[in-house]
């Protein structure tokens, strides 16, 4: 039998007696065996609509000798029995059913994927997971899911932004500046003038500046910084969001030579971001030209990686939590990173 990880959440009516009953039809199943449940964790719905109440979230942790397609099938005739309405994305529902993980299993079609594609990083997932699953390893990432909460709680505050163009994710970075209020890292440069919210931030002029400002003992020098070294939620709510900058990935590649780079000599001096955003895209040419709003000249050579460099980037096990967005919408974009920051932190 394959043990599989399930979460589940309501947040619509009388949300335990229907996580109740989620549980009771998951445990009817055929050839499924409910092993261990978590409990309930009340949480803030994230990226939806205004206006909705609160969530009960938990897990489920199961042996089956049902196929991926087939146990996915079956969650969702139990979302369907139980009333569960498809309207709008991240709308409240009455019950909401996940297959988080398959055993060891990473599986990528167009009605199931698996692991769970933002369980990474989603601490409402990855809280009541880790209370009966800690040891189970996330396929995609090659971490525990009780490795990947505990990197959320107590990493720096910190996300870095990765795109196959430098260009994109500086945009990301100044938007989630502008709409959240993130410090950016480059403001923190010697003699730079803080910009606060306004995205704006000074130019990095080399990969000696970018690396000087990843490193553990600039942070600990400065104010905006130091108050974000470890996870500690502080009472001061402008120091609980995290840091951001789209360099991270280009200053920490520049020179080595190690085959994993993350494993280079002196990487262990430098800060590792709590969560990496990858914006990552089959036309980039063509999101570039919608950020900039205007037409890009046709000998416009567009630099920067090819998807097949990013991927191989944003694939590596030690990666840790990864919000990968394949959107070529910016505002969906931006609605999906800023989600992955609130399931993080806020």
């Amino acid at each position: 039998m394959t043990r599989c990880l399930l979460a589940l959440g309501s947040n619509l009516g009388d949300r335990a007696a229907m996580l109740r009953e989620a549980v009771r039809a998951v445990a009817d199943l055929p050839a499924c065996q409910v092993i261990a449940r978590s409990r309930w964790h009340e949480t803030t719905p994230v990226g939806g609509p205004d206006g909705q109440e609160a969530f009960l979230n938990g897990a489920l942790l199961l042996e089956t000798n049902l196929g991926p397609q087939e146990l996915g099938s079956a969650i969702l005739r139990i979302e369907r029995a139980l009333g569960r309405k498809r309207t709008e994305r991240w709308d409240a529902r009455t019950i909401d059913l996940d297959l988080l993980l398959y055993g060891t299993e990473a599986i990528n079609t167009p009605g199931l994927v698996v692991p769970h594609p933002r369980m990474s990083y989603r601490r409402f997932a990855l809280e009541p997971a880790a209370e009966i699953a800690g040891e189970m390893v996330h396929a995609g990432s090659g971490w525990t899911i009780g490795g990947l909460l505990t990197h959320l709680r107590a990493a720096p505050r910190y996300v870095a932004i990765t795109a196959v163009n430098a260009a994109i994710a500086e945009w990301l970075a100044s938007q989630l500046a502008r709409l959240l209020g993130c410090p950016r890292l480059e403001e923190t440069q010697p003699n730079s003038a803080t910009k606060g919210a306004s995205g704006e931030a000074s130019a990095i002029k080399s990969a000696d500046d970018a690396l000087g400002l990843l490193q553990r003992s600039h942070w600990q020098n400065e104010r905006t910084l130091s108050t974000r070294l470890t996870g500690v939620d502080y009472q001061n709510a402008s120091d609980r969001l995290p840091v951001v900058s789209g360099f991270w990935w280009d200053a920490l590649v520049a020179g080595r030579s190690c085959a994993n780079f993350l494993d280079c000599p002196g990487v262990e001096c430098l800060v590792k971001p709590a969560l990496v955003i990858a914006i990552d895209q089959e036309h980039s040419e063509n999101f570039f030209q919608k950020i900039n709003k205007k037409k890009v000249d046709k000998n416009f050579v567009f630099s920067g990686l090819s998807r097949q460099d990013l991927c191989e980037r944003i694939d590596r096990s030690g990666i840790g939590p990864l919000a990968r967005i394949q959107a070529n919408d910016p505002a969906v974009v931006i609605q999906e990173a800023v989600a992955a920051i609130h399931s993080a932190w806020l």
